[in-house]
């Protein structure tokens, strides 16, 4: 069998490449510049450019099932091409946002579900993985904790279930190298809930030094990060945050029921990336 990843570069897609080498499996992995992926060797590195669906026509050529996340802007032409090369199984990174209510009108949650509604239109057979917040995201706190010991936030008190990377690699890999999530949709989430406030505690614990909560207002964090992401993306986290504060998420236990596992805790996110923060 050979599955071609999409997004191999990422945490979650470098993870799915190492899991399935691990089972023996041929990978073959896309990129608008291949030269720059960083894979083992055994790996086969192709140009494809999403924004190009007609570009991964040979790339797919004999494979059998693809990794594939939601972001893209044309998904019905791209899974077009794919259904047309005879792809038996497509795993879906999506978001848990596509599940929740009134998704369909939420920013992040429709563009998840147009991916997952082009999937389901064009016949392959499948699997989303939903996963929450990623444990990552609190990557984008390394400069205030290396510079300054402190985090600045308007909302310290959101609550999140925060996810590894590679507990999400790890569900993908068991889907793409069986046929026991076909069909299947699990929301994955960390195994514990955690304000942001006391994600930076943990991450000050690890380091050996507190970390200072800055508490900001809206507009301050606004153009903070404004110098970082889009604007629509601006708005999207800072309304993810105003709304987790005093919530209650659902913490899954799909990744202990699929792998056999417990998940990984946020914890132990930071000592896999404790680099970030020293």
């Amino acid at each position: 069998m050979t599955v071609l990843v999409v997004g191999a570069s990422g945490a979650v897609g470098g993870g799915v490449v190492s899991g399935l080498l691990a089972r023996g499996e041929r990978v073959r992995a896309t990129s608008r510049t291949p030269d720059k992926l960083a894979l083992p060797a055994d790996v086969e590195v192709c140009a494809a450019d999403l924004n190009d669906p007609g570009s991964f026509a040979g790339p797919l050529e004999g494979i059998d099932r693809v990794f594939l996340y939601a972001d893209l802007a044309e998904p019905e032409a791209l899974l077009a091409t794919v259904a047309a090369a005879g792809v038996r199984h497509v795993v879906v990174l999506s978001s848990a946002a596509a599940s929740l209510p009134g998704a369909p009108e939420d920013f992040n949650g429709s563009r998840f579900l147009r991916v997952e509604a082009a999937v389901e239109e064009s016949g392959v057979p499948h699997t989303f993985l939903r996963p929450g917040g990623f444990a990552s995201n609190a990557a984008r706190w390394s400069w205030g904790v290396r510079d300054e010991s402190a985090v600045p936030l308007p909302y310290p008190d959101a609550v999140q279930v925060p996810i590894h990377e590679q507990d999400i690699a790890d569900v993908a890999v068991i889907a793409l190298t069986t046929d026991t999530l076909i069909g299947a949709a699990p929301v994955l989430t960390g195994p514990e809930r955690l304000t942001l406030r006391e994600q930076v505690a943990v991450i000050g614990d690890a380091v050996g030094r507190p970390v200072q909560v800055i508490e900001q207002t809206e507009a301050e964090c606004a153009a903070m990060l404004a110098r970082y992401v889009p604007e629509v993306w601006v708005r999207q986290i800072i309304k993810d945050w105003r709304e987790a504060v005093g919530a209650s998420p659902a913490v899954s236990a799909e990744y202990t029921r699929i792998t056999g596992r417990p998940s990984r805790t946020f914890r132990a996110w930071v000592a896999d990336n404790i680099a970030l923060f020293r």
